[in-house]
């Protein structure tokens, strides 16, 4: 009998504990269930709930115009069972700034079910940034329901994912994103595990349901890296502008026509286009990561401010000597500006990871415009081109700037490391290297052609020849005094056409070098009785560099036919399919050209007169020669406009 009691005794204390339990979850459930009629309501449960609550919905829940994101907190491990019912941000019918529908922290475990009967939960009417139904900073686990007819205004229209998400049941559609992952965006940080067919329907410019920045698997695919392959891309994107910039620099350091001044100029703007170039990069790297505000708004700044600098900095080289005080003043208030930034949306903000530009946010794209355009006029007015072609240079450079801004502001360059502007500045750079490199070696060759001037000059008048005609002339003033005064006529205009040649920087008529090679022979004939100059001119409307043939015939003259019992020069002209074509022969003594360049005198007259033929005509000067029996030099000008 004692037996029996115990026995029924056990049995009505298990029973009792049975009922304890059964009650104790009947009230835990009905307390997850019940109390939840209005969007505080669903997130004071969420406040109140312990780690590995389920909180079921039993009714649609949707947000007021005071209401912000519900908050999953840090630290909170939770499940939410939509339960057939819909959570509704209603942000179609209000705004606010945070204005996700759900918001998971940092830290946060959060799994969305949706025990329905049809499984009809749904997510929807949240307007964001980035995460228009969802922004995943913790963890989140999608297994039922619906996230549909959410919005982005960058990223992620349905989820934005920082964290880790897994969307193994449930569907993410009909959600919009403003830039990319009309679905859901995985940022650089986050990892995502998806099934394939669970993300679909969604709507972006680039039409993509899931835009991948960081690490995704497709289940039954492979894992895929993207941001270490996009940082990797990024890299090889990056790396043609340094090193053009690099090459550029190597350039300049080469470059003889520069002066130190101008070199120091030309190394600080390639300093100042390199750190360029980086900032673009990292701030493309900080833009993939939300908390780096600080770091991201310091790297805009340096960009804004370095901008105009740079075109600044070309005025040195186009007209050195000044210090352009109000450009600098421009670009310091320009720098102010943006530094404002640090404190005030007054120039832009970065907020959450997303920009926003200012009120005076185009300063920097206004101020380099106006520089961009003074540069222009001023190196026009500087240089004067010589050549049409040579214009088209900064008329390029100058569509090329435009053409970038209008690609920074109408196609997206959000994964690009480094904006079209800044590649627009980089080319524009090289492109004006370029044009001022062809100015400068311009000037140089000028420079250098009024020094050959002056050196064909004095060799045209050798003391030898002066003292010699001068003898003429007084010998001529006891036998001949009337071919004395024509001889002393044609020595002076003789004279004075080689010194006005000082003052010819292009090219002359023909007649003119003719009739002056005309002087210099008779003068040449009165001192040797021996010569004889014959002239067949069939063409002579063209023009040739000063003191071209006459260098030539004093050649014949002096080494060739002068110790000839009977010499012979010959100049002949005559049109040809190429151009005009300049003839001179002698019945001299001729020479071996090969030694003759060892002879100073006569190498560096015949290669004077080559050089300028080539530079300022595009001509040719070639010479035949056989020993004992003469020598012929002929000159080919091409018929086309003067080039110098």
């Amino acid at each position: 009998m004692k037996r029996l009691n115990k026995a029924v005794t056990v049995n009505r204390i298990g029973r009792g504990t049975a009922l304890l339990i059964a009650a104790l979850f009947f009230i835990c459930s009905a307390r997850a269930d019940s109390g939840i009629k209005s969007w505080s309501g669903l997130q004071d449960t969420i406040n109140s709930a312990v780690s590995g609550d389920t909180i079921v919905l039993t009714e649609n829940v949707t947000a007021g115009e005071s209401d912000t994101a519900l908050v999953i907190p840090d630290g909170m491990i939770l499940t939410l069972d939509l339960n057939g019912f819909i959570i509704d941000r209603n942000q179609k019918n209000h705004t606010g700034r945070d204005s996700a529908a759900i918001r998971v922290a940092s830290g946060a475990v959060l799994t969305i079910t949706d025990s329905g009967d049809i499984s009809t939960g749904v997510i929807t009417g949240g307007n964001s940034p980035d995460g228009g139904g969802i922004r995943n900073n913790g963890t989140l686990i999608l297994e039922g329901g619906r996230v549909t007819g959410n919005r982005a205004e960058t990223a992620g229209g349905g989820i934005a994912n920082y964290g880790v998400l897994v969307v193994s049941g449930g569907t993410v559609t009909g959600n919009t994103a403003g830039k990319w992952g009309g679905g859901i965006f995985n940022g650089a940080e986050g990892y995502l595990t998806v099934n394939a067919g669970t993300v679909t329907g969604n709507s972006s410019p680039k039409e993509e349901n899931i835009r991948n920045s960081g690490s995704m698997k497709i289940v039954g695919g492979d894992t895929v890296h993207s941001a270490a392959i996009m940082e990797y891309l990024d890299l090889l994107a990056v790396l043609p502008a340094l090193m053009l910039v690099l090459i550029l620099a190597f350039a300049v350091h080469a470059d003889r026509y520069l002066n130190k001044r101008q070199k120091k100029v030309m190394y600080i703007i390639c300093t100042l286009v390199f750190t360029l170039i980086l900032q673009n990069y990292l701030e493309n790297r900080l833009s993939l990561n939300p908390g780096g505000t600080l770091p991201r708004t310091l790297a805009s700044i340096y960009g804004y401010a370095v901008r105009p600098a740079i075109l600044a900095m070309f005025f040195y080289i186009v007209r050195p000597g000044r210090r352009y005080r109000p450009v600098w003043i421009l670009i310091g208030i320009n720098a102010a500006i943006y530094l404002t930034a640090l404190f005030s949306p007054l120039a832009f903000s970065i907020a959450r990871g997303y920009y926003e530009e200012g009120p005076l946010g185009q300063t920097c794209l206004i101020l380099s415009a106006l520089l961009f355009i003074y540069l222009f006029c001023l190196t026009v007015r500087v240089f004067h081109p010589h050549q049409r072609r040579e214009t088209w240079i900064p008329i390029i450079v100058t569509v090329l700037i435009g053409a970038s801004v209008a690609l920074d502001y109408t196609i997206e360059y959000h994964n690009q490391p480094v904006s079209f502007l800044t590649i627009g500045i980089v080319i524009s750079c090289v492109f004006y290297y370029v044009w001022l490199h062809l100015q400068f070696v311009r000037e140089h060759e000028d420079g250098l052609r009024a020094e050959q001037r002056i050196q064909i000059m004095r060799t045209q008048i050798q003391p030898h020849f002066l003292y010699n005609t001068i003898a003429t002339f007084k010998a001529l003033c006891r036998k001949n005094p009337q071919q004395a005064a024509d001889v002393a006529d044609k020595f002076g205009m003789y004279l004075r056409q080689n010194l006005s040649t000082l003052d010819v920087s292009g090219r002359i008529p023909f007649e003119k070098e003719l009739q002056h090679t005309k002087l210099y022979a008779d003068i040449e004939m009165v001192r040797f009785d021996n010569i004889r100059m014959e002239y067949d001119i069939q063409d002579s409307g063209f023009t040739v560099p000063p003191l071209t043939l006459q260098p030539m015939v004093e050649n014949a003259i002096r080494h060739g036919v002068r110790s000839r019992k009977e010499g012979v020069v010959r100049v002949l002209t005559r049109k040809t399919t190429a151009g005009h074509e300049i003839v001179i022969q002698d019945n001299g003594k001729g020479f071996d050209f090969k030694e003759a360049e060892t002879r100073e005198g006569i190498h560096l007259g015949i290669r004077n007169v080559s050089e300028r033929i080539e530079s300022m005509c595009g001509g040719t000067l070639t010479i035949q020669s056989t020993k004992d029996a003469g020598t012929t030099v002929t000159i080919t000008i091409p018929d086309r406009e003067e080039t110098a």
